[in-house]
């Protein structure tokens, strides 16, 4: 009897468990966003659904193929704000636009995490334990992206699961999963910094220019390339005229929120930028696998710390570079004080765990999400620049 139960509650170790976890977070996030009424924002009409974002997408779709703007102010017949992604990324969303609403977005849902997941599970260097203690610590944030029906957990899993790829040397593979997420998100091209580190450049190079052309062009199969032509350069209108509404959970709203400051945004995040390629001067130190995925911690933080539109949501995307980090680290003092004021002040800010109050009345002013992401990403730096020993 002893033997037949350890055998029945096998099922029960921590990776199926885990498992059973994201599976969950799938279909409450999903139910809850379809189930749930919002208030409908000031001057907005009818009808905004808990899952506008992904409404938004789904109409993008049928837009591309109507041959209508998909970068119009917004449709308010169909949803609130507006669509802000590539003509690619509206065709490929005819995967879940067909589908009825409770089923295409459990389906997109579905998708970002099982990608997420993969890309964790993949990567080299990490004991079992280490793969899993990411997944658990990631639980909230990927739920507030998911609960927000965005792209995060995708785009964050897709560039991790691009340098896994790049480390077993598989680099046609590699190379379309970063160049997808430049077609979602568009600063998800800068990961391409990682092609520096691996032998093989010219190939990497070739696979990069066939999928950025392919990507491109696919939509001119519905469109035409004419009005493809004319909707990336509306794609091109749109993302200069947003450069200019808000300042985000970022270092540009730290500054301004506790000092004052007001720096252009543009500038800023290329001055993070060459801060972050300051390691770069030492590439030699980049042969040591360590310091290769320390430096995607640094790229996958820099994403969104310097990113003028980042939000609650799009901390996924920072806080698995933060996760990453420390599993590859030395568990110093200053490393495990660093994780915990993570998890504590940018993973768990936006839950119930701190009182309406302070949420509204100190970390959403003072941008307080981004300060441990801010540190953690200083200390990679520091990590990564060769210290001169003293005779």
């Amino acid at each position: 009897m002893p033997g037949k139960l350890k055998k029945s509650l096998s099922f029960l170790n921590p990776l199926h468990l885990l498992i059973a976890l994201y599976a969950i977070l799938v279909i409450a996030a999903s139910s809850q966003s379809y189930i749930l009424q919002v208030k409908t924002p000031p001057g907005v009409p009818p009808p905004v659904t808990k899952y506008n974002n992904y409404v938004i997408f789904k109409y993008s779709h049928f837009h591309l193929l109507d041959g209508k703007d998909l970068y119009k102010e917004y449709y308010p017949e169909e949803y609130w704000d507006l669509y802000k992604y590539s003509p690619t990324f509206a065709l490929f969303f005819g995967c879940f636009a067909w589908f009825p609403d409770w089923l295409g977005l459990t389906l997109w849902n579905l998708l970002n995490v099982l990608v997420f997941f993969m890309a964790i599970r993949y990567l080299p260097g990490l004991k079992e334990k280490e793969k899993l203690l990411i997944l658990l610590l990631s639980v909230p944030d990927v739920m507030n992206s998911l609960q927000n029906s965005q792209s995060n957990v995708l785009v964050a899993g897709l560039i991790i699961l691009g340098f896994g790829m790049l480390e077993k040397r598989h680099y046609f593979l590699a190379t379309l999963f970063i160049v997808a997420t430049f077609y979602i998100k568009i600063f998800g091209i800068v990961a391409l910094i990682l092609l520096l580190f691996y032998p093989g450049k010219g190939k990497s190079i070739a696979y990069t220019v066939f999928w950025i052309a392919l990507l491109w062009v696919i939509p001119a199969c519905i469109t035409g390339f004419r009005p493809l032509m004319t909707a990336y350069i509306q794609y091109a209108d749109m993302l200069k005229n947003d450069q200019s509404v808000s300042l985000g959970i970022s270092v540009m709203g730290w500054l301004k929120s506790w000092f004052g400051i007001g720096v252009p945004k543009t500038l800023t995040a290329l001055i993070g930028f060459m801060v972050m390629c300051i390691p770069l001067v030492f590439f030699r130190k980049f042969s040591d696998y360590t310091n290769r995925i320390l430096f995607l911690s640094l790229l996958l933080i820099w994403m969104v710390i310097f990113n003028h539109k980042a939000e609650s949501p799009t901390f996924i995307i920072a806080t698995s570079g933060v996760f990453i980090w420390f599993f590859n680290e030395k568990k110093s003092i200053l490393n495990m004080v660093l994780l915990a004021t993570v998890v504590l002040f940018t993973t768990l800010s936006s839950t119930d765990l701190f009182p309406l109050s302070i949420r509204d009345g100190v970390f959403d002013p003072y941008v307080v999400k981004v300060v441990p992401c801010i540190l953690v990403w200083i200390t990679v730096i520091v990590s990564l620049i060769p210290r001169r020993k003293v005779v």
